[in-house]
């Protein structure tokens, strides 16, 4: 099946696009809502079409006519052999043709080294299977995706290692959500949208709310606001401050529920507050309960949570994270630190199976030009092939 992505206005004009190139054969696979490219802030919809009966965009051409060497000898037969060899050695167990290429060796030699021994055969599944491990994947993970990378590799191609990561890429991707801007669109005046950071100690959520403020104030020209439960820290307190003077923001800080409806009151002017929350490691998530309380009983403003969590960390520390932070009830998630990583495999079991969709990626220090609206192509090719800062990221 050929798989391709078309982007609309709307659900009509994205399905008369799917209808010129596929034509009316094409199958609808998935859509979703999302920012057209190009244009910030102008709703728009994705939707991902299939045409069945055509080999997939990785398959190659298939070998032509069989060609004669001047001895007569089909190089076509040569390669049949090769088949059956690596046909044994998937079907016998690793090593069951050992003694048969041995044998070829030996008639090679007897017929004048025109049969060199064959070189061992590239098995895709293989690769795939060590790719997923190099990359961090864990051993469940592992497992689904090398079953359906087997019912899709069947294709009668000469596989190579970047059609493999191609597969598997596409595989990662379809089990990926991202939620696009969290702040496209209009806000009604005098009501503006209050966004809570929250996550574990170090995970970058101070940094974050700099890039995500700089981002609106130099780029779409919206006014915001910041504010900082993170009292515990005067380093933290201190940074805010910084940044929000550096971008002429207004920085109010909280050091109990009490004063908090105020402060937002105070930024009301703002059409986006950032809510900078202190980290909490192996404690919970208690100490935020009356803030949270406050935050979500507000009737004149909209609220919404995002969880950080940083690429660094394990699966199993990002599930514990995700878990102690329930509460919270995140509605988007951050991943931060992904320069700082080689293996990103950790992440997909959170990003895949959570249904929480990732909106932002943190690619380092710089504010605002390190964060990047999360892009379901762009993380499985990290989680694939590893991070790298090409400039082809897919920018806010």
């Amino acid at each position: 099946m050929m798989i391709k992505s078309f982007e609309g206005v709307d659900m009509n004009d994205a399905l008369r696009k799917v209808k010129k190139e596929l034509g009316s054969d094409a199958v609808i696979l998935s859509s979703r809502k999302s920012e057209r490219s190009g244009t910030p802030g102008a709703p728009g919809v994705v939707v991902t079409a299939g045409l069945p009966q055509l080999d997939p965009p990785w398959a190659r051409d298939l070998p032509g006519p069989p060609e004669e060497n001047p001895e007569g000898v089909r190089l076509s037969e040569m390669d049949a052999l090769r088949d059956v060899i690596a046909r044994m050695e998937r079907e016998w167990g690793p090593g069951s043709s050992r003694e048969i290429q041995g044998l070829l060796a030996r008639i090679g030699s007897l017929s004048g080294g025109f049969l060199s021994p064959p070189q061992p055969p590239f098995d895709p599944v293989e690769e795939a299977g060590k790719t997923l491990a190099a990359s961090g994947f864990p051993e469940e993970d592992r497992q689904d995706l090398m079953e359906a990378f087997r019912l899709l590799s069947f294709q009668p191609v000469d596989w190579s290692s970047s059609q493999v990561q191609s597969l598997l890429q596409f595989l990662v991707a379809q089990k990926l959500d991202v939620a696009g801007s969290l702040f496209s669109g209009e806000r009604p005046a005098g009501r503006p949208l209050v966004v809570l950071f929250a996550g574990p100690t170090g995970v970058g959520k101070t940094t974050t709310i700099a890039k995500i403020a700089a981002m609106l104030v130099a780029r779409q020209r919206r006014p915001v606001g910041l504010v900082n439960l993170d009292t515990y820290r005067i380093g933290a307190v201190e940074q805010l401050r910084i940044y929000g003077d550096l971008m002429g923001v207004p920085v109010e800080v909280v050091s109990s529920p009490s004063r908090l409806s105020g402060a937002i009151t105070h930024l009301r002017g703002s059409e986006v507050i950032l809510v900078d929350s202190a980290g909490r490691s192996e404690g919970g998530t208690d100490e935020m309960d009356p803030f949270l309380s406050v935050l979500r009983s507000g009737s004149s403003w909209d609220f919404k949570t995002v969880l950080v969590v940083s690429a660094t960390q394990k699966s199993d520390d990002l599930s514990r994270t995700l878990q102690r932070f329930s509460k919270v009830r995140p509605e988007a998630l951050v991943v931060t630190k992904v320069d700082e990583t080689g293996t990103l495999g950790s992440l997909y079991p959170l990003l895949a199976h959570s249904r929480i969709p990732t909106a932002y990626v943190g690619t380092g220090q710089k504010v605002p030009e390190d964060i990047e609206l999360a892009h379901g192509g762009r993380l499985a090719q990290w989680m694939i092939e590893g991070w790298s800062r090409d400039g082809s990221g897919v920018r806010t």
